[in-house]
């Protein structure tokens, strides 16, 4: 199925939540959190959802992925990981290691 203008995130969005049908959607968290978890080690989202679906039956796709957009947004920050409180800590190779990457917010677009 497709629909105009919309893109393979928003199109797995409404798979899995809208008609209950198997779809992954990978946003920044999902796609920084599996590589810290160390799911995947790439960066193009599409692979990493095309990587991540061996790891997962079709039916768990959906939550999985709010799962880990959930976690990303309250525990495992891009810059400011809470590793200390974090329930995964102990299986996750990532945890307590410095954050690699940028560390300055993006400026702020024009309006």
């Amino acid at each position: 199925m497709t629909l105009p203008g919309v893109g393979r995130k928003t199109g797995n969005v409404v798979r899995s939540v809208i008609f209950d049908l198997p779809g992954l959607p990978v946003d920044t968290h999902v796609g920084r959190l599996s590589r810290r978890l160390g799911l995947t080690k790439l960066e193009d989202p599409v692979k990493v959802e095309l990587e991540l679906n061996n790891y997962l039956p079709g039916s768990e796709w959906g939550s999985f992925s709010l799962r880990l957009i959930l976690h990303g947004r309250r525990v495992c920050d891009a810059r400011k990981p809470q590793c200390t409180i974090c329930e995964l800590a102990d299986i996750c190779p990532s945890a307590g290691l410095p954050v690699i990457g940028p560390t300055t917010k993006r400026p702020a677009k024009e309006k």
